[in-house]
């Protein structure tokens, strides 16, 4: 029984990761039912999962509402539920922490609620620049709070209390960043068009840049050409107008990166594989 609720669950998690990669690649727009998905299915399934292993327990039912109020908190509701929700949430892993009977289990559902709002963090200190990256990590945390194991994967052995500390999503958030990082530098080294390149960066055609996936790190202010870090994408069109009423033709830029893709090669990696870490 365990098996075929792991299979389910992993087979959810790819079918809404690759939905929204593909949406993430062509419109740099995510919708939330994707998060919204894995944010109600995950809880459940390892729900099932828990009581399936070692019996029905009050620490289980309390991580299930504990991990979807959490869940749901950040990818759906408006600002008088989210803030129920997370309180609801907190109260949870409370309880659990301070009146459970600390099994493996139970500590990975908490370990799961704590990383949402870690990520939610991120998100607000703006190390998570995307929304959809934020929500999409936040969805994973609850989809897959253990490392399944299941068929002799992962590969890499990943119990302990390791696990709690690099839980599944936050080794996909890592492996995720060094596909990301590869990503951008083959873009720049394919996608300069013959213009010159700088380190993750490169030159294009305003009129270019205007089409492209790219932030532009260049303003001008107070009549002269800065560089800058990116810009909002609400202010972008504000920004190339003012470079061209300067009189540049020419603007670096840096690549969007469709973080969703490499947070689903990231996925299968860490499904697969595990977490490499575990074996220093």
């Amino acid at each position: 029984m365990t098996d075929a609720v792991v299979l389910v669950d992993i087979t959810i998690v790819l079918l809404v990761m690759l939905s929204a990669s593909r949406s993430d690649i062509a419109k740099r727009e995510v919708s939330d039912r994707h998060w919204q998905i894995l944010a109600v299915s995950g809880p459940v399934l390892f729900f099932i999962y828990c009581v399936g292993s070692e019996g029905l327990r009050w620490e289980f039912a309390a991580n299930l509402l504990g991990m979807l109020c959490a869940a749901l908190c950040f990818t759906a509701g408006d600002a008088r539920q989210d803030v129920v929700m997370g309180a609801v949430s907190v109260v949870m892993a409370a309880m659990v922490l301070v009146f459970g009977d600390g099994g493996s289990m139970s500590n990975a559902g908490v370990a799961a609620q704590v990383m949402v709002f870690a990520y939610f963090l991120l998100y607000m200190l703006g190390v998570l620049r995307g929304g959809a990256d934020a929500k999409c990590l936040i969805a994973l945390s609850v989809s897959l709070p253990i490392y399944y194991d299941v068929w002799n994967i992962p590969l890499v052995d990943s119990a302990g209390p390791a696990s709690y500390i690099f839980v599944p999503s936050l080794s996909i958030l890592l492996f995720g960043a060094m596909v990301a990082a590869l990503w951008c530098v083959g873009w720049c080294l394919l996608r300069m068009d013959g213009k010159k390149r700088r380190g993750l960066s490169c030159v294009m055609d305003i009129g270019s840049a205007e089409k492209a996936f790219v932030w532009p790190l260049e303003d001008v202010k107070e009549g002269k050409k800065v560089r800058t870090g990116t810009c909002s994408d609400e202010d972008m069109p504000e920004v190339y107008a003012r470079l061209r009423d300067h009189g540049e033709a020419e603007v670096e830029v840096s690549y969007m990166i469709p973080f969703i893709a490499p947070l689903t090669v990231a996925t299968v990696f860490t499904l697969v594989v595990g977490n490499p870490l575990f074996l220093i």
